[in-house]
């Protein structure tokens, strides 16, 4: 593997940051070296987010992605900001109610934002749907420790609520393969 650059970005209240310190406790549990780097607008709700994460199966000497293998975007306005700093050999994970261009082959679309909807009637569980699709998608992490590292990063009143999303992410991109 080497090293994985992921930045996953949204808006506020997406769960985008949650989602970062989730991964990266995910790689941890796998034995790998993670780092995990968050920025957010001035608005807890709404503004713009973004979780950059470092996987690497060496000691990490730069922490910070400069060079991002997959982004995934969870908003409009995410897609418009971060989809041009991608490299050629880059992936990307869009929510479908963000764009409808998929003409880029490495461009993959799931309803991200409308299954966390569906499972938690709101934004709340977006970042772990998303998360659910990341691993199935990417198998970056295992799924047994992202699992784990969503029951131990949630509240303990939302932990089966966020448990149903991430599966309803991995079930994701099982319908569309």
């Amino acid at each position: 593997m080497g090293r994985s650059e992921i930045r996953i970005a949204g808006a506020g209240g997406q769960g985008v940051v949650t989602a970062g310190r989730i991964l990266a406790e995910a790689a941890i549990l796998c034995g790998r070296q993670a780092t995990h780097s968050q920025v957010y607008g001035p608005q807890s709700r709404g503004g713009a987010s973004r979780s950059d994460i470092v996987i690497a199966t060496e000691q990490i000497g730069f922490p910070l992605a400069d060079r991002v293998d997959l982004l995934i975007v969870l908003s409009g306005e995410a897609y418009e900001k971060y989809e041009p700093e991608l490299g050629d050999d880059s992936r990307l994970i869009v929510d479908s109610g963000c764009t409808t261009d998929s003409s880029n082959n490495t461009t993959a679309l799931f309803p991200v934002v409308e299954t966390a909807r569906s499972i938690s009637g709101g934004l709340l569980a977006t970042g772990v749907v998303a998360l659910g699709v990341l691993q199935r998608f990417t198998e970056v992490v295992e799924a047994d420790a992202l699992r784990s590292a969503v029951a131990r990063r949630v509240p303990p009143k939302h932990r089966d609520m966020n448990l149903k999303a991430l599966e309803a992410g991995m079930d994701l991109v099982c319908v569309a393969s």
